[in-house]
Protein backbone atom coordinates (compact mmCIF):
# COMPACT_ATOMS: atom_id res chain seq x y z
CA UNK A 1 0.00 0.00 0.00
CA UNK A 2 1.60 3.64 -0.81
CA UNK A 3 2.57 5.82 2.08
CA UNK A 4 0.55 9.12 2.21
CA UNK A 5 3.68 10.97 0.53
CA UNK A 6 3.89 8.33 -2.44
CA UNK A 7 0.06 8.89 -2.95
CA UNK A 8 0.85 12.31 -3.47
CA UNK A 9 3.10 12.01 -6.31
CA UNK A 10 1.20 9.12 -7.45
CA UNK A 11 -2.23 11.33 -7.41
CA UNK A 12 -0.39 14.49 -8.60
CA UNK A 13 -1.73 16.32 -11.53
CA UNK A 14 1.45 16.38 -13.60
CA UNK A 15 1.15 12.36 -13.37
CA UNK A 16 -2.80 12.00 -14.18
CA UNK A 17 -1.32 14.15 -16.98
CA UNK A 18 0.68 11.77 -18.09
CA UNK A 19 -1.50 9.07 -17.81
CA UNK A 20 -4.62 10.40 -19.37
CA UNK A 21 -3.59 13.36 -21.45
CA UNK A 22 -4.12 16.98 -21.37
CA UNK A 23 -7.50 16.78 -23.12
CA UNK A 24 -9.08 13.33 -21.06
CA UNK A 25 -6.96 15.46 -18.11
CA UNK A 26 -9.44 18.73 -18.13
CA UNK A 27 -12.65 16.81 -18.76
CA UNK A 28 -11.92 14.81 -15.91
CA UNK A 29 -11.42 18.15 -13.41
CA UNK A 30 -14.70 19.07 -14.53
CA UNK A 31 -16.11 16.29 -13.96
CA UNK A 32 -14.37 16.17 -10.24
CA UNK A 33 -15.77 19.42 -9.67
CA UNK A 34 -19.87 18.93 -11.08
CA UNK A 35 -19.55 16.32 -8.53
CA UNK A 36 -20.19 13.24 -11.30
CA UNK A 37 -17.62 10.58 -8.53
CA UNK A 38 -20.40 8.88 -7.18
CA UNK A 39 -18.41 7.53 -3.92
CA UNK A 40 -15.20 5.66 -3.70
CA UNK A 41 -14.38 2.25 -2.21
CA UNK A 42 -11.16 1.37 -1.40
CA UNK A 43 -9.92 -2.57 -0.34
CA UNK A 44 -5.87 -2.80 -0.55
CA UNK A 45 -4.46 -1.29 -3.25
CA UNK A 46 -7.47 -1.02 -5.36
CA UNK A 47 -9.63 1.90 -5.12
CA UNK A 48 -13.70 1.70 -7.27
CA UNK A 49 -15.68 3.92 -8.35
CA UNK A 50 -18.82 4.83 -10.12
CA UNK A 51 -19.13 7.64 -12.29
CA UNK A 52 -21.90 9.80 -14.17
CA UNK A 53 -21.34 10.02 -17.69
CA UNK A 54 -23.40 9.48 -20.84
CA UNK A 55 -23.70 6.73 -18.76
CA UNK A 56 -23.24 5.69 -15.43
CA UNK A 57 -19.34 4.30 -16.02
CA UNK A 58 -17.35 1.70 -13.41
CA UNK A 59 -13.71 2.75 -12.46
CA UNK A 60 -11.36 0.24 -11.13
CA UNK A 61 -7.51 2.13 -9.79
CA UNK A 62 -4.84 0.22 -8.73
CA UNK A 63 -2.79 2.38 -6.15
CA UNK A 64 0.61 0.52 -5.54
CA UNK A 65 3.89 2.46 -4.16
CA UNK A 66 5.02 2.83 -7.12
CA UNK A 67 2.59 3.07 -9.72
CA UNK A 68 -0.95 4.31 -10.43
CA UNK A 69 -2.92 2.59 -13.49
CA UNK A 70 -6.13 1.94 -13.70
CA UNK A 71 -9.21 1.43 -16.52
CA UNK A 72 -13.04 1.98 -16.72
CA UNK A 73 -16.20 0.33 -19.05
CA UNK A 74 -16.88 3.40 -21.07
CA UNK A 75 -16.18 3.40 -24.52
CA UNK A 76 -12.88 5.35 -24.71
CA UNK A 77 -11.38 3.15 -21.76
CA UNK A 78 -13.08 -0.42 -22.29
CA UNK A 79 -11.16 -1.48 -19.28
CA UNK A 80 -7.72 -0.19 -20.40
CA UNK A 81 -6.72 2.78 -21.00
CA UNK A 82 -6.82 5.70 -18.38
CA UNK A 83 -9.75 8.29 -19.65
CA UNK A 84 -11.67 10.87 -18.26
CA UNK A 85 -13.56 8.93 -15.64
CA UNK A 86 -10.17 7.39 -13.99
CA UNK A 87 -8.99 11.62 -13.53
CA UNK A 88 -12.10 12.19 -11.74
CA UNK A 89 -12.37 9.13 -9.41
CA UNK A 90 -8.11 9.74 -8.66
CA UNK A 91 -8.81 13.55 -7.98
CA UNK A 92 -11.96 12.39 -5.50
CA UNK A 93 -10.05 10.49 -3.75
CA UNK A 94 -7.23 12.35 -3.54
CA UNK A 95 -9.24 15.50 -2.23
CA UNK A 96 -10.86 12.88 0.31
CA UNK A 97 -7.48 11.97 1.56
CA UNK A 98 -6.37 15.18 2.00
CA UNK A 99 -9.56 16.04 3.93
CA UNK A 100 -9.49 13.06 5.86
CA UNK A 101 -5.77 13.35 6.89
CA UNK A 102 -6.84 17.31 8.03
CA UNK A 103 -9.51 15.75 10.29
CA UNK A 104 -7.26 13.05 11.87
CA UNK A 105 -3.99 14.33 13.01
CA UNK A 106 -4.09 14.50 16.52
CA UNK A 107 -6.34 11.28 16.91
CA UNK A 108 -9.17 13.57 16.41
CA UNK A 109 -11.96 10.51 16.91
CA UNK A 110 -10.56 10.37 20.39
CA UNK A 111 -11.17 13.59 21.58
CA UNK A 112 -14.69 14.13 20.09
CA UNK A 113 -15.62 10.61 21.51
CA UNK A 114 -14.57 12.53 25.32
CA UNK A 115 -15.82 15.72 24.37
CA UNK A 116 -19.08 14.47 23.63
CA UNK A 117 -19.54 12.29 26.92
CA UNK A 118 -18.83 15.89 28.57
CA UNK A 119 -21.73 17.23 26.85
CA UNK A 120 -24.99 17.98 28.89
CA UNK A 121 -28.05 16.48 28.04
CA UNK A 122 -29.72 19.78 26.46
CA UNK A 123 -26.33 20.57 24.31
CA UNK A 124 -26.41 17.19 22.90
CA UNK A 125 -29.86 17.39 21.63
CA UNK A 126 -29.49 21.27 20.31
CA UNK A 127 -25.71 19.93 18.22
CA UNK A 128 -28.15 16.75 17.05
CA UNK A 129 -31.20 19.04 16.33
CA UNK A 130 -28.53 21.05 14.09
CA UNK A 131 -27.25 18.25 12.42
CA UNK A 132 -30.65 16.99 11.53
CA UNK A 133 -32.23 20.41 10.29
CA UNK A 134 -28.81 20.86 7.87
CA UNK A 135 -30.03 17.35 6.01
CA UNK A 136 -33.75 17.68 4.42
CA UNK A 137 -33.28 13.57 4.30
CA UNK A 138 -32.66 13.39 7.90
CA UNK A 139 -35.40 15.95 9.20
CA UNK A 140 -37.90 14.27 7.01
CA UNK A 141 -37.23 11.07 8.71
CA UNK A 142 -37.25 12.80 12.97
CA UNK A 143 -39.64 14.81 12.27
CA UNK A 144 -41.87 11.89 11.12
CA UNK A 145 -40.82 9.38 13.84
CA UNK A 146 -41.12 12.45 16.06
CA UNK A 147 -45.08 13.52 14.94
CA UNK A 148 -45.77 9.26 15.05
CA UNK A 149 -44.75 9.21 18.60
CA UNK A 150 -46.08 12.71 19.66
CA UNK A 151 -49.53 11.46 18.14
CA UNK A 152 -49.96 14.70 15.88
CA UNK A 153 -49.55 12.37 12.74
CA UNK A 154 -52.98 12.17 11.19
CA UNK A 155 -54.13 11.71 7.47
CA UNK A 156 -53.95 15.78 7.10
CA UNK A 157 -50.30 15.88 8.49
CA UNK A 158 -49.23 13.18 5.85
CA UNK A 159 -51.03 14.32 3.33
CA UNK A 160 -48.88 17.46 3.53
CA UNK A 161 -46.33 15.35 3.92
CA UNK A 162 -46.91 13.73 0.65
CA UNK A 163 -47.34 17.03 -0.86
CA UNK A 164 -44.08 18.43 0.17
CA UNK A 165 -41.84 15.18 -0.60
CA UNK A 166 -43.53 14.85 -3.92
CA UNK A 167 -42.87 19.13 -5.29
CA UNK A 168 -43.50 18.72 -9.25
CA UNK A 169 -41.93 21.38 -12.26
CA UNK A 170 -38.65 20.77 -10.92
CA UNK A 171 -36.99 20.02 -14.30
CA UNK A 172 -34.37 17.90 -13.02
CA UNK A 173 -32.30 15.59 -15.04
CA UNK A 174 -29.00 14.64 -13.74
CA UNK A 175 -28.43 11.97 -11.35
CA UNK A 176 -27.57 13.81 -8.15
CA UNK A 177 -30.22 15.79 -8.18
CA UNK A 178 -32.88 12.82 -9.10
CA UNK A 179 -31.11 10.45 -6.26
CA UNK A 180 -31.75 13.34 -3.82
CA UNK A 181 -35.21 13.99 -4.87
CA UNK A 182 -36.07 10.48 -4.39
CA UNK A 183 -34.02 10.38 -1.29
CA UNK A 184 -36.09 12.57 0.24
CA UNK A 185 -38.92 10.96 -0.72
CA UNK A 186 -38.14 7.71 0.83
CA UNK A 187 -38.14 8.85 4.30
CA UNK A 188 -42.34 9.45 3.64
CA UNK A 189 -43.10 6.77 2.07
CA UNK A 190 -41.92 4.67 4.21
CA UNK A 191 -43.31 6.17 7.30
CA UNK A 192 -46.53 6.30 5.48
CA UNK A 193 -45.74 2.06 5.36
CA UNK A 194 -45.04 2.40 9.24
CA UNK A 195 -48.52 4.19 10.37
CA UNK A 196 -50.81 2.57 7.68
CA UNK A 197 -51.95 -0.50 9.81
CA UNK A 198 -52.79 2.23 12.42
CA UNK A 199 -55.05 4.30 9.63
CA UNK A 200 -58.70 3.59 8.50
CA UNK A 201 -58.02 1.70 5.26
CA UNK A 202 -60.05 4.01 3.52
CA UNK A 203 -58.04 6.74 4.56
CA UNK A 204 -54.80 5.27 3.89
CA UNK A 205 -55.84 3.99 0.04
CA UNK A 206 -56.42 7.45 -0.59
CA UNK A 207 -52.64 8.46 1.10
CA UNK A 208 -51.32 6.16 -1.31
CA UNK A 209 -53.52 7.02 -4.66
CA UNK A 210 -52.38 10.50 -3.71
CA UNK A 211 -48.53 9.47 -3.14
CA UNK A 212 -48.73 7.50 -6.24
CA UNK A 213 -50.50 9.92 -8.39
CA UNK A 214 -48.25 12.94 -6.56
CA UNK A 215 -45.44 10.45 -7.77
CA UNK A 216 -46.49 10.69 -11.81
CA UNK A 217 -47.41 14.49 -11.94
CA UNK A 218 -43.34 14.77 -10.48
CA UNK A 219 -42.00 12.02 -13.31
CA UNK A 220 -43.30 14.59 -15.87
CA UNK A 221 -40.62 16.92 -15.56
CA UNK A 222 -37.66 14.12 -13.79
CA UNK A 223 -35.70 12.26 -15.88
CA UNK A 224 -35.37 9.11 -13.97
CA UNK A 225 -33.81 7.13 -16.41
CA UNK A 226 -31.51 5.74 -13.14
CA UNK A 227 -34.56 4.25 -11.78
CA UNK A 228 -33.62 6.44 -7.95
CA UNK A 229 -38.20 6.33 -8.10
CA UNK A 230 -38.33 2.59 -8.34
CA UNK A 231 -37.64 2.20 -3.97
CA UNK A 232 -40.59 4.52 -3.60
CA UNK A 233 -42.73 2.86 -5.75
CA UNK A 234 -42.12 -0.65 -5.18
CA UNK A 235 -43.06 0.23 -1.28
CA UNK A 236 -46.19 2.38 -2.71
CA UNK A 237 -47.66 -0.47 -4.89
CA UNK A 238 -47.20 -2.84 -1.75
CA UNK A 239 -48.75 -0.90 0.60
CA UNK A 240 -51.42 -0.45 -2.02
CA UNK A 241 -51.97 -3.65 -2.45
CA UNK A 242 -51.89 -4.44 1.30
CA UNK A 243 -54.42 -1.89 1.92
CA UNK A 244 -56.83 -3.44 -0.54
CA UNK A 245 -57.04 -6.69 1.42
CA UNK A 246 -57.78 -4.51 4.47
CA UNK A 247 -61.16 -2.83 2.85
CA UNK A 248 -64.72 -3.58 3.78
CA UNK A 249 -65.91 -3.46 0.25
CA UNK A 250 -68.17 -5.45 -2.00
CA UNK A 251 -66.39 -7.05 -4.73
CA UNK A 252 -68.70 -5.15 -7.07
CA UNK A 253 -67.52 -1.96 -5.57
CA UNK A 254 -63.87 -2.63 -5.50
CA UNK A 255 -64.11 -3.91 -9.19
CA UNK A 256 -65.34 -0.75 -10.02
CA UNK A 257 -61.96 0.90 -7.71
CA UNK A 258 -59.63 -0.88 -9.98
CA UNK A 259 -61.47 -0.58 -13.27
CA UNK A 260 -60.89 3.32 -12.40
CA UNK A 261 -57.71 2.97 -11.88
CA UNK A 262 -56.68 0.80 -14.60
CA UNK A 263 -58.25 3.02 -17.41
CA UNK A 264 -58.18 6.74 -15.45
CA UNK A 265 -55.15 7.41 -16.34
CA UNK A 266 -52.22 6.84 -14.03
CA UNK A 267 -51.85 3.16 -14.48
CA UNK A 268 -48.65 2.61 -14.75
CA UNK A 269 -47.45 3.56 -11.38
CA UNK A 270 -50.17 0.86 -9.72
CA UNK A 271 -49.22 -2.94 -9.78
CA UNK A 272 -51.01 -5.25 -12.87
CA UNK A 273 -54.33 -4.65 -12.48
CA UNK A 274 -56.74 -6.81 -12.03
CA UNK A 275 -54.04 -9.91 -11.20
CA UNK A 276 -52.41 -8.17 -8.66
CA UNK A 277 -55.49 -8.58 -6.66
CA UNK A 278 -56.72 -11.26 -7.64
CA UNK A 279 -56.61 -12.85 -4.36
CA UNK A 280 -59.16 -9.67 -2.80
CA UNK A 281 -61.31 -10.15 -5.68
CA UNK A 282 -61.72 -13.60 -5.76
CA UNK A 283 -64.18 -15.26 -8.40
CA UNK A 284 -66.90 -12.68 -8.11
CA UNK A 285 -64.55 -10.01 -8.00
CA UNK A 286 -62.58 -11.29 -11.24
CA UNK A 287 -65.98 -11.57 -12.83
CA UNK A 288 -67.50 -7.78 -11.72
CA UNK A 289 -64.42 -6.45 -13.05
CA UNK A 290 -64.28 -7.99 -16.47
CA UNK A 291 -67.98 -7.04 -16.60
CA UNK A 292 -67.04 -3.19 -16.07
CA UNK A 293 -64.66 -4.12 -19.05
CA UNK A 294 -67.07 -5.53 -21.28
CA UNK A 295 -69.65 -2.74 -20.41
CA UNK A 296 -66.73 -0.10 -21.31
CA UNK A 297 -66.12 -2.23 -24.65
CA UNK A 298 -69.64 -2.69 -25.64
CA UNK A 299 -70.31 1.71 -25.64
CA UNK A 300 -67.46 2.22 -27.65
CA UNK A 301 -68.35 2.52 -31.41
CA UNK A 302 -66.38 0.57 -34.15
CA UNK A 303 -62.59 1.93 -34.27
CA UNK A 304 -62.23 4.72 -36.79
CA UNK A 305 -60.00 3.81 -40.03
CA UNK A 306 -57.62 6.77 -39.20
CA UNK A 307 -57.36 6.47 -35.55
CA UNK A 308 -54.74 7.69 -33.85
CA UNK A 309 -52.51 6.01 -31.27
CA UNK A 310 -54.24 7.39 -28.07
CA UNK A 311 -57.47 6.26 -29.70
CA UNK A 312 -56.19 2.66 -31.05
CA UNK A 313 -54.38 2.47 -27.59
CA UNK A 314 -57.69 2.31 -25.04
CA UNK A 315 -59.39 -0.23 -27.86
CA UNK A 316 -55.79 -2.92 -27.53
CA UNK A 317 -55.82 -2.08 -23.38
CA UNK A 318 -59.70 -3.02 -23.13
CA UNK A 319 -59.67 -5.84 -25.56
CA UNK A 320 -56.38 -7.74 -23.85
CA UNK A 321 -57.82 -8.72 -20.99
CA UNK A 322 -61.22 -9.46 -22.41
CA UNK A 323 -59.40 -11.58 -25.09
CA UNK A 324 -57.45 -13.35 -22.65
CA UNK A 325 -60.99 -14.33 -20.48
CA UNK A 326 -62.22 -16.03 -23.77
CA UNK A 327 -59.04 -17.03 -25.03
CA UNK A 328 -58.27 -19.00 -21.68
CA UNK A 329 -62.42 -20.12 -21.94
CA UNK A 330 -62.11 -21.70 -25.60
CA UNK A 331 -64.44 -18.94 -26.67
CA UNK A 332 -63.76 -18.61 -30.52
CA UNK A 333 -67.13 -16.54 -31.26
CA UNK A 334 -66.26 -14.00 -28.57
CA UNK A 335 -62.49 -13.25 -29.49
CA UNK A 336 -63.23 -13.04 -33.49
CA UNK A 337 -66.16 -10.27 -32.27
CA UNK A 338 -63.74 -8.69 -30.16
CA UNK A 339 -61.84 -8.55 -33.35
CA UNK A 340 -64.61 -6.81 -35.63
CA UNK A 341 -64.49 -3.91 -33.69
CA UNK A 342 -61.00 -3.08 -34.58
CA UNK A 343 -61.61 -4.56 -38.39
CA UNK A 344 -60.89 -1.25 -39.88
CA UNK A 345 -56.74 -2.00 -38.95
CA UNK A 346 -55.03 -4.79 -40.97
CA UNK A 347 -53.32 -6.13 -38.75
CA UNK A 348 -56.17 -7.14 -36.65
CA UNK A 349 -57.65 -8.71 -39.50
CA UNK A 350 -54.67 -10.62 -39.76
CA UNK A 351 -54.80 -12.16 -36.26
CA UNK A 352 -58.21 -12.89 -36.58
CA UNK A 353 -57.72 -15.09 -39.69
CA UNK A 354 -54.67 -17.28 -38.23
CA UNK A 355 -57.03 -17.63 -35.21
CA UNK A 356 -59.85 -18.93 -37.56
CA UNK A 357 -56.71 -21.17 -38.85
CA UNK A 358 -55.38 -22.11 -36.00
CA UNK A 359 -58.82 -23.22 -35.03
CA UNK A 360 -59.83 -24.89 -38.21
CA UNK A 361 -62.26 -22.25 -38.89
CA UNK A 362 -61.69 -22.32 -42.12
CA UNK A 363 -64.83 -20.88 -43.87
CA UNK A 364 -63.98 -17.68 -41.63
CA UNK A 365 -60.69 -17.34 -42.44
CA UNK A 366 -61.37 -16.20 -46.58
CA UNK A 367 -63.53 -13.20 -45.22
CA UNK A 368 -61.21 -12.15 -42.87
CA UNK A 369 -58.19 -12.02 -45.47
CA UNK A 370 -60.78 -9.94 -47.52
CA UNK A 371 -61.42 -7.80 -45.11
CA UNK A 372 -57.39 -7.12 -44.66
CA UNK A 373 -57.09 -6.46 -47.72
CA UNK A 374 -59.64 -3.68 -47.76
CA UNK A 375 -57.97 -2.50 -44.68
CA UNK A 376 -54.47 -2.32 -46.03
CA UNK A 377 -53.32 0.93 -45.85
CA UNK A 378 -49.59 0.66 -47.43
CA UNK A 379 -47.70 1.89 -44.36
CA UNK A 380 -46.86 -2.17 -43.45
CA UNK A 381 -45.45 -3.99 -46.45
CA UNK A 382 -44.67 -6.80 -44.56
CA UNK A 383 -48.51 -7.12 -43.44
CA UNK A 384 -49.07 -7.84 -47.26
CA UNK A 385 -46.84 -10.87 -47.16
CA UNK A 386 -48.34 -12.15 -44.18
CA UNK A 387 -51.53 -11.79 -45.88
CA UNK A 388 -49.94 -13.79 -48.79
CA UNK A 389 -48.78 -16.74 -46.67
CA UNK A 390 -52.17 -16.96 -44.90
CA UNK A 391 -53.91 -17.26 -48.41
CA UNK A 392 -51.04 -19.98 -49.38
CA UNK A 393 -52.41 -21.88 -46.21
CA UNK A 394 -56.06 -21.22 -47.17
CA UNK A 395 -54.91 -22.66 -51.08
CA UNK A 396 -52.85 -25.74 -49.66
CA UNK A 397 -56.29 -26.64 -47.39
CA UNK A 398 -58.85 -26.70 -50.54
CA UNK A 399 -56.29 -28.72 -52.49
CA UNK A 400 -54.97 -25.68 -54.80
CA UNK A 401 -51.37 -27.09 -54.34
CA UNK A 402 -50.35 -25.09 -58.06
CA UNK A 403 -51.74 -21.90 -57.11
CA UNK A 404 -50.56 -21.97 -53.55
CA UNK A 405 -47.15 -22.80 -55.01
CA UNK A 406 -47.53 -19.58 -57.40
CA UNK A 407 -48.00 -17.26 -54.47
CA UNK A 408 -45.34 -18.57 -52.57
CA UNK A 409 -43.31 -17.90 -55.49
CA UNK A 410 -43.80 -14.18 -55.18
CA UNK A 411 -43.37 -13.83 -51.66
CA UNK A 412 -39.86 -15.69 -52.32
CA UNK A 413 -39.39 -13.11 -54.97
CA UNK A 414 -40.22 -10.27 -52.61
CA UNK A 415 -38.76 -11.31 -49.14
CA UNK A 416 -35.74 -13.52 -50.63
CA UNK A 417 -35.80 -15.06 -47.22
CA UNK A 418 -34.54 -19.15 -46.99
CA UNK A 419 -37.09 -19.91 -45.15
CA UNK A 420 -39.64 -18.87 -48.07
CA UNK A 421 -37.44 -20.57 -50.31
CA UNK A 422 -37.69 -23.73 -48.06
CA UNK A 423 -41.49 -23.85 -48.06
CA UNK A 424 -41.77 -23.42 -51.96
CA UNK A 425 -39.17 -26.19 -52.60
CA UNK A 426 -40.74 -28.71 -49.76
CA UNK A 427 -44.61 -27.59 -51.23
CA UNK A 428 -43.28 -28.64 -54.57
CA UNK A 429 -41.65 -31.53 -53.88
CA UNK A 430 -44.88 -33.08 -51.18
CA UNK A 431 -47.18 -32.37 -54.29
CA UNK A 432 -45.55 -33.09 -56.80
CA UNK A 433 -45.77 -29.88 -58.74
CA UNK A 434 -44.28 -29.88 -62.18
CA UNK A 435 -42.46 -27.03 -61.95
CA UNK A 436 -38.77 -27.21 -60.66
CA UNK A 437 -38.93 -24.02 -57.99
CA UNK A 438 -35.51 -24.92 -56.74
CA UNK A 439 -34.13 -24.43 -60.36
CA UNK A 440 -36.15 -21.57 -60.82
CA UNK A 441 -34.95 -19.96 -57.50
CA UNK A 442 -31.67 -20.23 -58.52
CA UNK A 443 -31.80 -19.38 -62.09
CA UNK A 444 -33.64 -16.07 -60.95
CA UNK A 445 -30.70 -15.38 -58.38
CA UNK A 446 -28.20 -15.98 -60.90
CA UNK A 447 -29.69 -13.60 -63.31
CA UNK A 448 -29.52 -11.18 -60.70
CA UNK A 449 -26.45 -11.51 -59.75
CA UNK A 450 -25.27 -11.17 -63.24
CA UNK A 451 -27.27 -8.66 -64.18
CA UNK A 452 -26.17 -6.58 -60.92
CA UNK A 453 -29.04 -4.34 -60.97
CA UNK A 454 -30.64 -2.99 -57.54
CA UNK A 455 -33.24 -4.83 -55.68
CA UNK A 456 -36.91 -4.41 -56.70
CA UNK A 457 -36.89 -3.96 -52.20
CA UNK A 458 -34.23 -1.19 -50.57
CA UNK A 459 -34.69 -3.78 -47.36
CA UNK A 460 -34.19 -6.78 -49.66
CA UNK A 461 -30.75 -8.88 -49.45
CA UNK A 462 -28.16 -9.21 -51.47
CA UNK A 463 -28.72 -11.81 -54.66
CA UNK A 464 -25.22 -13.62 -53.61
CA UNK A 465 -26.00 -13.74 -49.75
CA UNK A 466 -29.69 -15.15 -51.09
CA UNK A 467 -27.63 -17.87 -53.23
CA UNK A 468 -24.95 -18.13 -50.36
CA UNK A 469 -27.63 -19.00 -47.91
CA UNK A 470 -29.09 -22.08 -50.13
CA UNK A 471 -25.88 -23.66 -50.64
CA UNK A 472 -25.33 -23.49 -46.98
CA UNK A 473 -28.89 -25.05 -46.41
CA UNK A 474 -28.49 -27.49 -49.44
CA UNK A 475 -24.83 -28.40 -48.05
CA UNK A 476 -23.61 -27.78 -51.44
CA UNK A 477 -20.29 -26.36 -50.26
CA UNK A 478 -18.11 -25.97 -53.15
CA UNK A 479 -20.62 -23.88 -55.21
CA UNK A 480 -20.36 -22.00 -51.74
CA UNK A 481 -16.89 -21.62 -51.64
CA UNK A 482 -16.87 -20.92 -55.58
CA UNK A 483 -19.13 -17.95 -54.76
CA UNK A 484 -17.73 -16.38 -51.99
CA UNK A 485 -14.18 -16.49 -54.12
CA UNK A 486 -15.70 -14.29 -56.58
CA UNK A 487 -18.01 -11.93 -54.55
CA UNK A 488 -18.67 -9.91 -51.04
CA UNK A 489 -20.83 -11.93 -49.40
CA UNK A 490 -22.40 -11.37 -45.90
CA UNK A 491 -19.68 -12.04 -42.93
CA UNK A 492 -22.19 -14.38 -41.02
CA UNK A 493 -22.65 -16.56 -43.69
CA UNK A 494 -19.00 -16.44 -44.29
CA UNK A 495 -18.45 -17.81 -41.12
CA UNK A 496 -21.18 -20.45 -41.45
CA UNK A 497 -19.18 -21.56 -44.48
CA UNK A 498 -15.90 -21.63 -42.62
CA UNK A 499 -17.66 -23.81 -40.18
CA UNK A 500 -18.85 -26.38 -42.47
CA UNK A 501 -16.20 -26.87 -44.82
CA UNK A 502 -14.44 -30.39 -43.32
CA UNK A 503 -10.99 -29.08 -44.90
CA UNK A 504 -9.26 -26.87 -42.59
CA UNK A 505 -6.93 -25.77 -46.18
CA UNK A 506 -10.23 -24.16 -47.80
CA UNK A 507 -11.38 -22.76 -44.64
CA UNK A 508 -8.34 -21.34 -43.21
CA UNK A 509 -8.49 -18.17 -46.00
CA UNK A 510 -12.33 -17.61 -45.30
CA UNK A 511 -11.07 -17.47 -41.74
CA UNK A 512 -8.25 -15.08 -42.03
CA UNK A 513 -10.77 -12.54 -44.60
CA UNK A 514 -13.04 -12.67 -41.66
CA UNK A 515 -10.27 -11.62 -39.01
CA UNK A 516 -8.87 -9.18 -41.30
CA UNK A 517 -12.32 -7.60 -41.29
CA UNK A 518 -12.67 -7.37 -37.69
CA UNK A 519 -9.38 -5.86 -37.13
CA UNK A 520 -9.70 -3.38 -39.19
CA UNK A 521 -12.78 -2.15 -37.39
CA UNK A 522 -10.21 -0.71 -34.46
CA UNK A 523 -12.22 -1.52 -31.50
CA UNK A 524 -11.26 -3.95 -28.88
CA UNK A 525 -14.02 -5.55 -29.56
CA UNK A 526 -13.33 -6.92 -32.75
CA UNK A 527 -9.83 -7.48 -32.07
CA UNK A 528 -11.47 -10.07 -29.09
CA UNK A 529 -13.59 -10.84 -32.33
CA UNK A 530 -10.61 -11.71 -34.40
CA UNK A 531 -8.56 -13.90 -31.57
CA UNK A 532 -11.92 -15.69 -31.02
CA UNK A 533 -11.78 -16.87 -34.83
CA UNK A 534 -8.31 -17.71 -34.34
CA UNK A 535 -8.82 -20.12 -31.73
CA UNK A 536 -11.86 -21.33 -33.49
CA UNK A 537 -9.60 -22.52 -36.50
CA UNK A 538 -6.80 -22.78 -34.12
CA UNK A 539 -8.90 -25.99 -32.91
CA UNK A 540 -9.77 -27.16 -35.78
CA UNK A 541 -6.08 -28.11 -37.82
CA UNK A 542 -5.40 -31.71 -37.80
CA UNK A 543 -2.14 -32.15 -39.60
CA UNK A 544 1.69 -30.78 -39.26
CA UNK A 545 1.27 -29.00 -42.17
CA UNK A 546 -1.71 -26.59 -41.62
CA UNK A 547 -0.35 -26.30 -38.22
CA UNK A 548 2.93 -24.24 -39.58
CA UNK A 549 0.64 -22.95 -42.46
CA UNK A 550 -1.92 -20.98 -39.54
CA UNK A 551 1.85 -20.10 -37.51
CA UNK A 552 2.88 -18.33 -40.72
CA UNK A 553 -0.84 -16.56 -40.93
CA UNK A 554 0.26 -15.86 -37.88
CA UNK A 555 3.30 -13.90 -38.47
CA UNK A 556 1.94 -12.24 -41.43
CA UNK A 557 -1.14 -10.93 -39.40
CA UNK A 558 1.09 -9.56 -36.65
CA UNK A 559 3.28 -7.56 -39.52
CA UNK A 560 0.14 -5.94 -40.86
CA UNK A 561 -1.66 -5.18 -38.23
CA UNK A 562 1.52 -4.15 -36.10
CA UNK A 563 0.37 -0.64 -35.46
CA UNK A 564 -2.87 -2.10 -33.26
CA UNK A 565 -1.17 -2.17 -29.79
CA UNK A 566 -4.28 -4.07 -28.22
CA UNK A 567 -5.01 -6.67 -31.04
CA UNK A 568 -0.90 -7.55 -31.26
CA UNK A 569 -0.93 -7.87 -27.19
CA UNK A 570 -4.02 -10.29 -27.23
CA UNK A 571 -2.54 -11.86 -30.27
CA UNK A 572 0.80 -13.08 -28.47
CA UNK A 573 -1.05 -13.77 -24.99
CA UNK A 574 -3.31 -16.04 -27.19
CA UNK A 575 -0.50 -17.55 -29.60
CA UNK A 576 2.39 -17.41 -27.37
CA UNK A 577 5.70 -18.17 -29.50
Amino acid sequence: MASTQDEAALLSDRQLVMLAGEAAFGRGMDYFRQGMVLGWNKKGSTITAEVEGNERYRVVLNLSKRDLDGGCDCPASEGIDFCKHCVAVAMAYRSDQAEQVRLTEGDATDRIHAYLQQMDKASLIEALQSIIESDPVLHQQWSLRADAVLGVLDHKALKKRITAAFPINRDLYRYGQVNAYFAKAEAVVEQLAEQASQLPPEQCLALVDYALSRMDRALETIDDSGGFRFHCEANLQTLHVQTVKRLDWSRDRLAAYLYDKAFGGGEDMYPEIPDAYAETLGEAGMAAYHAYLQQAWDSLPDLPEQAGWTEQYRYIRLRRPLFERAEAAGDLPTRLALYEKTASHERDCLDAAELCIAHEAWDQVEPWLRRAEKAASGKFPQQHVERQRLEVRLRLHRGEAESAAELQWGIYQRTQRLEDYRQLVEMASAHGLAIDYRQRALEWLTQRLESASKPRFGWAPRAEDCLLAIYLHEGALAEALALCAERPVSLTLLHQLARALPDPDESQPLYLRLVRHEVSQTNNQSYRNAIALLQELRDSLETAAQREAFNQALARLSSEFKQKRNFIKWLSEAFPT
